[in-house]
């Protein structure tokens, strides 16, 4: 899908009033139309032609707030939150009565992480009260995956997909995460296999080489992550990913070296430093691992991980350097 800026959306949204004095271009399906279209791709699995339609008629129908929703709605299930917010901001705009601008406002408030109880609570309600509107569905299974809320999210994607086959790679896609995230991998491999099939790309193979590793199919985990680095060898995150499942396999060299590539690409991934240090650490060589954990922590003062990790590694210097009794 192209990546559409922020700009450009707020662009075809909300063009300029001497615009609409000019003829526009005619339009050769209706919203009603568009909305059965994009949904046929959805459940075909072709969200990326889903994405490309709503994107081409968003600039003749930005007053239809259904339109726009949709194109909000496909920006925010691959996580595009700063893509997404301006969306919703318009089609909260048209009005908060309709179903789509109280999803609107929800979202809002959620990806803003304000008020969050009372808008989850509500964004409840509101799928409840309309059980067969997959995007409002599809939503609230984008924020159970924000907000960690695993078990609730794992329903409503078992729930889409009894309306979608075999539908959009990123429901399969969260879908597997959230899978993972309850150790769930076997069920997890499936959905991350159709992610692949539906969508080859760096962030589908690194999801699958994530499954795999923790099954401990190795080597299958590791054609996977070979891939994802093939799709995007400059994406510094796909290689820090290979380390993890390295480190998991109990390949620390190997693994420090996807560390030092991902390093290379980006200083500032607080991860792959992180990662380096773990696979020091697991080798017993805990200076050298203690001075990779503090740089990560320097680039990102929150990462918990790496802060743990410290105080570990800490106490085991610690205690190499204790009189014996």
């Amino acid at each position: 899908m192209t990546r559409i800026c922020w700009l450009l959306i707020m662009t075809l949204v909300y063009c300029l009033p001497c615009l609409s004095q000019t003829k526009q271009p005619s339009a050769r399906m209706s919203p009603v139309q568009i909305e059965a279209r994009v949904f046929k791709l959805l459940s075909d699995g072709k969200q990326s032609d889903a994405e490309h339609l709503l994107e081409s008629k968003v600039s003749v129908h930005r007053d239809n707030q259904r339109v726009v929703f949709l194109l909000a709605c496909c920006l925010r299930s691959r996580f595009l939150v700063r893509e997404a917010a301006p969306v919703f901001m318009a089609v909260a705009d048209m009005g908060t009565n309709s179903i789509a601008g109280q999803c609107a406002i929800h979202i809002l408030f959620l990806d803003a992480k304000k008020e969050i109880e009372k808008h989850f609570g509500a964004l409840r309600d509101l799928v409840e009260k309309n059980p067969n509107d997959a995007m409002l569905r599809w939503m609230i299974a984008v924020q159970c995956r924000a907000f960690n809320r695993n078990e609730e999210g794992v329903k409503h994607y078992a729930k889409l997909l009894e309306q979608w086959t075999p539908g959009p790679v990123l429901v399969h896609q969260t879908y597997g995460n959230l899978l993972d995230e309850l150790s769930r991998y076997e069920e997890a491999l499936v959905e991350r296999r159709k992610a692949v099939e539906l969508e080859p790309a760096g962030w589908s193979y690194q999801g699958l080489g994530y499954t795999l590793a923790s099954l401990n199919r190795f080597a299958e985990a590791n054609q996977a992550y070979a891939k994802s680095v093939a799709c995007d060898p400059d994406r510094s995150s796909y290689w820090v990913s290979w380390a993890w499942g390295l480190i998991r396999e109990g390949k620390y060299p190997e693994a420090i070296g996807k560390c030092e590539q991902a390093t290379t690409l980006d200083s500032k991934d607080y991860r792959a430093w992180s990662q380096w240090g773990r696979a020091l650490e697991l080798q017993g060589k805990f200076q050298d691992a203690l001075v990779k954990y503090r740089k990560a922590v320097e680039i990102n003062k929150a990462f918990e991980f790496a802060n743990k990790r410290i105080l570990e590694v800490e106490k085991q210097i610690g205690s190499q350097h204790s009189p014996a009794r």
